[in-house]
């Protein structure tokens, strides 16, 4: 039923005072909860009974629980919707109190009795009936809602998931004939859901609207993350001036990452693994799971990804996948990554001729293998002085797929790129983050550029990695390689030679690269602990390095 509906029925369920019980049953995350409580808030004016209470079962070890905290919670309902305090609490709990002076009896004991004296005439809903304890059996609960409204004049509202119960639930099946009195099946709309739980009115809201519409995405917590992460993301981003298509990418990517990684599962098979995506489709992927294909096959996530327009995740993807799962996002990783893009949107644009062999290899099935090598030749030699090894990798991969002697000018314009580029030697490595944060996928092309970076560019040294990665957070993956060629008692020895301010810069690169080579990291940190136990001072003066 949607939203709409369902709100329909709670306003005239409230403006009546006849005691009836309503369930409201949806899935998880479809927003019961949420949109109970807006709704109840906006008709708390017309209201036929004048107190209200909420609890939720969770946490609730017996019945008893439930009766106190049912009482406990019970306000005007002209309070709701605002925080719950004692002075919002305190009329309603003075008037059932007063007059009661019983010698000999507990306070817990007086509040249980109480608490089921006092909740005349009260809309009372219970939320999270499936997650009840065991302490509570359904049987006891059904027969507790049925005294609040037989014999206290109560209206019960029953939130909950028929879906997900344990065996005792099936119990709720058995009893809600005699109980329950009306039951709405909660199904917001993809649209509806979007709406109500996006709260950024700005100029990407559209697009949002419409990748999560198009994954059908009726989970609001699910939608409040995917918000929180793509304002996250971008925020990275803010005032950067990349093309549209770069913001658009990040935001298709965050919705379905997002969507993956808090809602696939045992429950909703249809969306694929988180794992699937940043493992199998990865453009850079060297091994296939057999297990993650299987799944795959038997829950047709390609056709799911097909649907949505996804295919191979490029590395600004797998940026955006690390930032989900962590919690937060590398802004310096993220601006390297659009940076790129842009250029290579940049080069592009401002090359007519690769721009028209796009044109041809995607915009129709007329034109043949010989006009697609012919103008994607033509293209990437126009911009064979500026391209990205990615970007250049891009045109390779078509004419290399083609076969014949499309591989034969792929071969060429691998040499042609080598020679043009060579006195810009840094192009070549592609170890270098900053250089090649997409990497290439033309094996031939990797396997080339790779052994002309070896021919043309100087030798690193230690000295040269030091001076270069002094005050940032980035390093290429070699440069540790290269520092663990030294030996525990090497590094020592350099570290007590390190004077004045490259004392803490240099020994912080260090640190820095060690964070993903366990080797030097063990000798960095035996070599610090040795050089601080020469010394109270010494040791005093680890204190900058957090390691």
């Amino acid at each position: 039923m949607p939203a709409d509906l369902v709100k329909e029925q709670i306003q005239k369920f409230l403006a009546t005072d006849k005691p009836e019980v309503l369930a409201i049953k949806g899935g998880w995350g479809v927003g019961k909860t949420f949109s109970w409580e807006q709704y109840v808030k906006e008709f708390k004016g017309d209201c036929a009974l004048k107190h209200y209470s909420y609890v939720s079962l969770f946490g609730a070890k017996s019945l008893d629980d439930i009766k106190k905290a049912t009482f406990l919670n019970t306000i005007d309902t002209r309070n709701i919707g605002q925080p719950l305090n004692i002075k919002s609490r305190s009329k309603s709990w003075t008037e059932s109190l007063q007059g009661l002076k019983i010698k000999g009896v507990s306070v817990g004991d007086m509040l249980g009795a109480v608490s089921q004296l006092a909740m005349d005439k009260t809309i009372i809903c219970f939320d999270d009936l499936e997650r009840h304890s065991k302490g509570i059996t359904i049987k006891d609960f059904m027969g507790l809602v049925s005294y609040y409204k037989e014999q206290k004049g109560c209206k019960v509202v029953l939130l909950l998931n028929e879906e997900v119960g344990d065996e005792t639930f099936n119990d709720y099946q058995k009893y809600k004939e005699k109980v329950v009195d009306k039951q709405l099946h909660f199904e917001p709309t993809a649209e509806e859901s979007f709406d109500t739980m996006y709260s950024k009115d700005d100029e990407i809201k559209d697009y949002v609207r419409h990748c999560c519409v198009s994954l059908n995405i009726k989970n609001k917590r699910i939608i409040t993350k995917i918000e929180g992460h793509i304002q996250d993301s971008l925020g990275q981003l803010a005032n950067a001036g990349f093309d549209l298509s770069i913001q658009q990418q990040i935001i298709r990517s965050v919705v379905l990452l997002s969507f993956s990684y808090y809602g696939s599962g045992s429950e909703h098979k249809y969306i694929p693994s988180f794992k699937y995506l940043t493992y199998t489709k990865s453009a850079f992927a060297h091994d296939y799971d057999e297990e993650l294909k299987k799944e795959a096959d038997e829950n047709n996530w390609e056709t799911f990804l097909t649907q949505y327009g996804s295919g191979w995740l490029d590395e600004l993807d797998l940026a955006l996948a690390s930032g989900i799962k962590q919690g937060f996002f590398d802004g310096e990783k993220l601006s390297t990554l659009c940076s790129s893009k842009q250029s290579a949107i940049n080069i592009q644009n401002k090359s007519k001729k690769l721009d028209e062999a796009w044109d041809v290899f995607h915009g129709s099935f007329e034109a043949d293998e010989v006009d697609v090598i012919r103008y994607m030749e033509a293209g990437l030699k126009d911009v064979i002085g500026s391209a990205s090894p990615s970007q250049f990798s891009s045109g390779l991969s078509v004419l290399r797929e083609i076969g014949g002697n499309g591989v034969t000018k792929a071969d060429e314009l691998i040499a042609l790129f080598i020679d043009t580029r060579k006195e810009n030697y840094e192009v070549f490595d592609l170890d270098s983050f900053e250089a090649n944060p997409f990497g290439v996928r033309d094996k031939e092309f990797a396997r080339s550029l790779r052994e002309a970076h070896r021919i043309h560019a100087p030798v690193i040294t230690i000295e040269s990695i030091l001076e270069k990665r002094k005050g940032t957070n980035s390093y290429n993956a070699g440069e540790p390689e290269i520092l663990d060629r030294m030996s525990k008692d090497e590094i020592k020895a350099m570290f007590l030679s390190f004077k004045g301010k490259e004392l803490y810069e240099n020994i912080k690169v260090f640190i820095l690269l060690s964070g993903n080579n366990a080797s030097l990291k063990e000798k960095v940190d035996t070599a610090l602990d040795e050089i601080a136990a020469m010394s109270p001072l010494n040791k005093s003066r680890m204190g900058k390095f957090q390691r």
